[in-house]
């Protein structure tokens, strides 16, 4: 990996094949969707059987779900993944983020706030996590939806708040990974839905040209 070159996590895994192929290509994470209305959902003692068959020195494992309670939370870090990123409705309450954050630890814990278009993004999560990420907006949905974020509001918000890692999610795919990485200077992306055959099944050529393109973007 070229000094400047975007990290890449590749989510919604559910196969073995796919994260030994997206290792090979140079994934630094692999995100594991642990939410059960996600047609990427994968059980999460079978996610962890998966990640100990794979050669994965260089990268980490990312356990995903939508607002959970705190009791399962605990269970899923007490499964052993490296982080934990939740997406949740913006209009939370405060209290439960908090929770959250004392379970997993902010320097382990990548909050994805679901933010209607035109709305501000909620600064008062910002000091309860080390990383958070950005995705498109669905009514009914959190990620995978295979929209394109907003990434100018992508770049205000990375600028804004310098200190904090910024993950750019959000309809990403070899015809507009170039584009999205010019117009946000994004140092890791999330490619999940752009590279796949079919929901959970991950389609190596478009995998391989997408981490083409990562490596040879300057």
């Amino acid at each position: 990996m070229r000094l400047n070159e975007p990290k890449v996590k590749v989510c919604g895994i559910t196969r073995l094949e796919d994260g030994e192929n997206a290792i090979a290509l140079g994934a630094s994470f692999l995100g594991f969707i642990l939410f059960g209305d996600s047609p990427r959902c994968i059980d999460p003692n079978e996610a962890r059987k998966i990640w100990k068959l794979l050669n994965s020195d260089k990268t980490f494992s990312v356990a995903v779900d939508v607002d959970p309670d705190p009791l399962f939370l605990s269970e899923i870090v007490n499964t052993g993944f490296d982080f934990v990123q939740l997406h949740f409705p913006c209009t939370i309450d405060l209290d439960r983020v908090i929770a959250w954050s004392e379970i997993v630890g902010k320097e382990k814990l990548w909050l994805a706030p679901r933010v209607p278009p035109g709305d501000i993004f909620p600064d008062h999560f910002i000091p309860y996590a080390d990383t958070f990420l950005v995705d498109s907006y669905s009514v009914n949905k959190f990620g995978g939806t295979g929209k394109v974020s907003d990434w100018k509001e992508f770049t205000k918000l990375k600028d804004k708040h310098p200190s904090k890692k910024w993950v750019l999610a959000g309809g990403l795919c070899p015809e507009n990974l170039s584009a999205a990485l010019s117009a946000t200077h994004a140092s890791l992306v999330d490619l999940n839905s752009g590279i796949e055959s079919e929901p959970g099944i991950k389609d190596f050529f478009k995998m391989e040209k997408a981490f083409s393109i990562l490596h040879d973007h300057n």
